[in-house]
């Protein structure tokens, strides 16, 4: 009876800290990603483009604040958008705060970039969502 106590005590023991390790923003290494979306810019020659420096940033900056929200949203939202961060390889903490910043204003969408209605509250793209962008653009375009 103490053993099978004791296995039921551990086992919902380990489940807490789990859901509590679930519930911690993610941990990302952006380094690869931030220097393939350096050499992509480098190697398109754009007239304004992100450095390596300025691409870790920008990924600092969006870690910090995810750190601070992370707890507003709900646990659907979370899976969601770092599942969609994670395709393709080079995941960013960018990203998955833009995605879970599109969710809560899902009644209230901001409108794509490049549309005629860009006002104060549309930001360019940076970092590794600027690069996997002008990489599908690139693989479209051959």
């Amino acid at each position: 009876m103490n053993i099978t106590l004791l296995i039921v005590l551990a086992g919902a023991l380990a489940g807490s800290m789990v859901t509590a390790a679930a519930d911690t923003p993610p941990k990302f290494d952006v380094t690869p990603g931030c220097k393939e979306a350096a050499a992509i810019n480098q190697e398109m020659d754009l007239a304004v483009s992100q450095d390596y420096q300025s691409c870790m940033k920008d990924e600092d900056s969006a870690k910090t604040e995810l750190d601070q929200s992370w707890s507003k949203y709900t646990a659907d939202e979370k899976r969601r958008c770092v599942g969609q961060t994670e395709v393709g390889g080079m995941p960013s903490y960018v990203e998955v705060l833009e995605c879970l910043l599109v969710t809560v204003n899902v009644g209230n969408p901001v409108p794509p970039m490049g549309s005629a209605g860009t006002g104060a509250d549309s930001k360019p793209l940076v970092g590794v969502k600027k690069a996997k962008m002008q990489k599908n653009q690139q693989q479209k375009a051959q």
